[in-house]
């Protein structure tokens, strides 16, 4: 009986250590949370008969440092928490103690030096003892200061992630942001990097505020006055529940991807004195907690198109209800991450959904045909009920085509006519992120298109000769049509960076745009350059990808147009006076001096001011006309004792 005990812990310990190699090395075979069950398990029986391995994840950290980057020795020993999933676990832990709770961050952690106020060393955690030097990409980040008002030695230890809302730019070749964080840091290439969409966030201190700040708390406060984004934190409640509901939901207003919530001593004397295992620290346990999974059933795949011809498969399932909203789909991503999640799909498969920090819907695991024949249950699934990777486009059914990228496989349509990719480019042409032409919606121009007016940007100032029948055709009227049409006129003038952004190159949206801008002042230079085969690569933030994407595009249909329509302003040095400079605003809201948020946001970075899509410890002001609002990112302000201004009170501040 003991030795069957014995080989299970074994083949526990085997199992992990394997599911963690592939974890670190970017290819995840199992969730987190069935990673934890065996844990957890593993614990269990490690603690009932007294048997332990050196080699279980119980005693040791199981980081490995698997890249090309250099490794690095630690100034400390970067180990992590013992953790559970029992609320009673913590309430034992914490007793009667001075404790902090805070966001158990989902990225890859790090440790920062500082020496005279100077950034010197970046690691990752690798194995707890060696990591690797990432600092040439710690340097891009953005919200990692440079250099602070810091004369000492400061040491600090935290976690590089990609919040939600950054996450929705990658969403379609990534399966989430942790995996993304974690590659993206690790980039070779820092101007690759620096283009990441990525976020520091501290929670400790290690040296350099020992003899200043006796708890944890204050010493987080601390760093947040040198400029850092701090965890989410709660603390002055003796209700563990009441901890755990907070830090949710100021993580959800922040957008941070968190998967548990860390209790550590606020002492310092108390956590110190408190002791390490060669695993953890005995001052600090992590609660795992899990977004509540719903069972449903499978009953389509459909594929949607980008205006690039990339097929997104989305699973649609029997309705069910999440968090008081009604959810009846989801994102698979690429066919890699179908196939990860459900094998060989088919209609009626069971499939567990969940809402990935209680925004978005997921499938977190299905019932696979594989595993029932394994378990020798039978199979009794007719043919037809399958549901298969489409060999054409749903759109055009012209072929389509399978691309490995770097181990992710994704599905295209050939055919550079589809439908689908004209509707795409269109509306991203027409958008908000193009040329921002009111009225001209995706379902009126899918309208236009059926109607056989549009087939192309240039078409779109040829509507002018439709307008008498426009104005009799069923949901339009005259008033209506007068309108596009003359938000139509209105963007004939527009700027160089609107028409870079609008073309839909592949990665080159507005911030990248008005990023070339700085370097290129007229259309005419931009095609030189391209046709030329400039290396795009000495502008500063400019990768190796970024320049391929630009010399590989198409531009003859945004050619034309210019050509056709178009009065474009030579863009001009910015002569404004640089009053935002190293103020960092946030914007929620309708606006109403300005056209819309991208002038807004434009005026600001002309000042010097920058302008962030989240709310984070490094904002210094929210702009919303509506200061009452209940709005998560007006929650996250007031919690945070950041300042609610209005476009007025911002104008002001330019002088």
């Amino acid at each position: 009986m003991i030795d069957n005990n014995i080989t299970e812990i074994r083949t526990l310990i085997d199992k992990l250590n394997y599911y963690t190699k592939k974890y670190d090395e970017g290819k995840p075979e199992i969730s987190d949370q069935e990673w934890d069950d065996m844990y957890f398990q593993l614990q269990k029986l490690e603690n009932k008969y007294h048997t332990y391995c050196e080699d279980s994840p119980t005693q040791r950290v199981n980081y490995q440092v698997i890249n090309k980057l250099n490794k690095v020795e630690h100034n400390h020993p970067m180990l992590s928490l013992d953790k559970t999933k029992e609320i009673d676990s913590i309430s034992a832990f914490v007793a009667n103690k001075d404790y902090v709770a805070m966001a158990k961050m989902d990225g890859l952690t790090c440790s920062l030096r500082y020496l005279d106020g100077k950034l010197i060393s970046a690691e990752t955690r690798g194995n707890g003892t060696i990591g690797e030097d990432i600092l040439h990409n710690a340097l891009q980040v953005k919200n990692i200061p440079n250099k602070i008002n810091f004369k000492k030695e400061l040491i600090i230890d935290g976690e590089i992630i990609c919040t939600y809302e950054d996450f929705k730019y990658y969403e379609d070749e990534y399966k989430n942001p942790r995996n993304f964080a974690s590659g993206s840091i690790r980039l070779l290439d820092s101007k690759e990097s620096a283009m990441r969409r990525l976020t520091f966030v501290v929670w400790d201190c290690i040296k350099g505020l020992e003899n200043d700040q006796d708890t944890l708390v204050g010493k987080l406060e601390y760093l947040a006055d040198l400029g850092f984004t701090v965890v989410p934190m709660y603390f002055g409640t003796k209700n563990i529940q009441t901890a755990i509901d907070q830090i949710k939901l100021k993580s959800k207003a922040l957008s941070y991807p968190i998967d548990g919530v860390v209790f550590k001593l606020n002492q310092c004397d108390e956590y110190n004195a408190a002791g390490r295992t060669d695993h953890h620290f005995k001052g600090g346990l992590a609660y795992k907690f899990y977004d509540e999974e719903y069972e449903t059933k499978l009953r389509d795949i459909q594929w949607t198109m980008g205006r690039t011809g990339v097929l997104t498969p989305v699973a649609i399932f029997d309705t069910i209800e999440i968090d008081g909203t009604e959810v009846s789909k989801a994102s698979l991503h690429n066919v890699s991450v179908l196939s990860d999640i459900l094998g060989k799909p088919f209609i009626g498969q069971p499939i567990w959904v969940y809402k990935a920090n209680m925004i978005i819907p997921q499938i977190s695991r299905a019932e696979k045909p594989e595993l029932k024949e394994v378990l020798g249950m039978g199979f009794d699934y007719p043919i037809e009920d399958y549901l298969i990777t489409p060999n054409v486009c749903p759109l055009c059914g012209s072929e389509t085509e399978l691309k490995d990228n770097d181990g992710v496989v994704t599905l295209y349509c050939g055919n550079p006519q589809c439908q689908g990719k004209l509707i795409n480019r269109l509306d991203h042409f027409c958008g908000e992120k193009g040329l921002d032409i009111k009225g001209l919606s995706k379902a009126t121009l899918e309208k236009l298109i059926d109607w056989g007016w549009v087939s192309s940007f240039i078409d779109i100032y040829k509507l002018e000769n439709f307008s008498k029948e426009w104005k009799n055709k069923a949901g339009f009227g005259e008033k209506s049509v007068e309108r596009i049409l003359e938000a139509i006129n209105m963007s004939r003038k527009t700027t160089l960076s609107a028409v870079i952004a609008a073309a839909g190159i592949p990665l080159i949206g507005r911030t990248v745009a008005k990023e070339l801008t700085k370097y290129i002042k007229t259309y005419e230079d931009f095609r030189y350059k391209i046709e030329t085969g400039f290396d795009f690569t000495v502008y500063d933030g400019f990768g190796e990808t970024m320049a391929a994407a630009l010399l590989n595009f198409d531009y003859k249909e945004i050619d034309d147009v210019v050509d056709y329509a178009l009065e474009i302003e030579e863009a001009e040095e910015n002569n404004n006076s640089q009053s935002l400079e190293g103020i960092t605003f946030c914007v929620t809201g309708k606006v109403h001096i300005y056209k819309n948020r991208n002038e807004l946001k434009a005026d600001i970075e002309s000042r010097g001011g920058k302008v962030v899509g989240s709310m984070s410890g490094n904002v210094n002001y929210l702009i919303n006309n509506d200061n009452t609002s209940t709005s998560s990112k007006n929650i996250a302000a007031q919690k945070a004792g950041i300042p609610i201004i209005t476009e007025e009170e911002l104008q002001l501040m330019f002088n």
